[in-house]
């Protein structure tokens, strides 16, 4: 488990045994935890992207392919941050104290990994004024609490509703990441034409929605948005992040392969000559590149199943084991035709592995096969 995936599976869990305090208790968690979450998020290696999420139920539709692209996706609200549009949410705060003495579920487990990393500069702490009302209980996760009012920018109400339900799921794989402490895109803009400072590498992060320092423009999203993945809809995004983790050459050599491709588009969204752009990638990146891929397996199980009837019958021995490279000097040790053969027979099996393991539509076809309920690789 990831220290980001740690990190929010501890929101999930602080949250679940009291539902009628859901909303109050995330908007917690996140003033509590908000540094720690943006330290880790901060040292995470690999293609992280921020986006501008405003319709979870859109966010969804674009998640899964998105994901074949990138490490981990960041999500940043695009609450309204005008004083008058702020929501009144009630806070059960611990202890009847903005900290009291709570103390993190993950930090048990993660300390010595969070002992060596900072949280940016620009993260986002909320510590707003409370009005404290005269209301306590002891919740179900045994906490004693008291309860504050609190109408400064409340989290999105759709953005709760999310975490709540399917959210979750993504959350856990710790390659989503819902990130509220990060400054908005306008104040993402004022950073980098005020003071030349790029906010996204602050959190070790690109910025997929950008009206100056674009990572992916519209016409680019566009393209990958027009790419057809059947079975992505038959896959839940925690089957996509185990194929990914089990297989992440093959993944991240296939997404080096779509970047490229859709960065090449030079046509306009909505013009024929982005159309036909678009129908290349598709045939040649997409369609081509699965199709090869079973047509090696093909050839793959056929030897595999010529080199096994030769192994029963004696057939292979050591001329075929030389033939496949195993050295004269380890064919003279003494080993019967039939060992030798078994060695030839595991070498080949390793080289055809590579075979189709370097196909670029290798990973493509590894989630295709895990809509089928088989999963794992060749």
């Amino acid at each position: 488990m990831t220290l980001l995936s740690r990190i929010q599976r501890d929101l999930l869990d602080f949250t679940e045994q009291d539902p009628d305090d859901f909303s109050g208790l995330v908007e917690f968690w996140y003033m509590a935890n908000s540094a720690a979450l943006s330290a880790a998020l901060t040292a995470h290696q690999g293609i992280n992207l921020i986006l501008n999420v405003r319709s979870f139920a859109n966010f969804e539709s674009l998640a899964k392919r998105l994901f074949l692209l990138a490490d981990t996706l960041i999500l940043r609200d695009t609450r309204d941050w005008a004083r008058e549009s702020s929501e009144v949410r009630t806070i059960p705060m611990p202890s009847g104290s903005p900290t009291g003495q709570y103390e993190p579920g993950f930090l048990a487990d993660s300390l010595k990994q969070l002992q060596g990393l900072r949280p940016s500069p620009l993260t986002l702490l909320y510590r707003p004024n409370l009005f404290w009302t005269s209301s306590n209980k002891t919740l179900n996760n045994g906490l004693h609490v008291g309860y504050a009012m609190w109408d400064y920018h409340s989290l999105p109400a759709e953005a709760l509703e999310w975490i709540a339900g399917s959210g979750r799921e993504y959350l856990t794989t710790g390659q989503v990441v819902y990130a509220p402490f990060i400054p908005s895109l306008e104040m993402e803009l004022e950073f980098l034409t005020k003071h030349q400072i790029s906010l996204p590498d602050q959190f070790g992060a690109q910025s997929l929605f950008h009206q100056q320092h674009e990572w992916l423009g519209d016409d680019k999203l566009q393209a990958l948005l027009s790419l057809q993945f059947p079975f992505l809809d038959g896959l839940d995004i925690l089957t996509i992040s185990r194929v990914k983790e089990d297989n992440y050459d093959a993944f991240t050599a296939f997404s080096r392969t779509i970047l490229e491709s859709v960065n090449g588009v030079k046509s306009a969204a909505g013009t024929e000559g982005f159309i036909r752009e678009v129908r290349n990638i598709q045939r040649n990146q997409v369609d081509a590149a699965l199709a090869d891929v079973q047509k090696t397996l093909r050839r793959v199980k056929q030897s595999s199943a010529l080199r096994k009837k030769g192994i029963l019958s004696g057939l292979l021995g050591l001329n075929a084991a030389a033939l496949i490279g195993i050295p004269e000097a380890t064919l003279v040790t003494g080993l019967a035709a039939g060992a030798a053969a078994m060695i030839a027979d595991r070498v080949a099996q390793l080289k055809e592995s590579g075979d189709l393991s370097d196909k670029k539509g290798y990973f493509l076809w590894l989630l295709q096969k895990s809509t089928l309920g088989r999963g794992g690789a060749a």
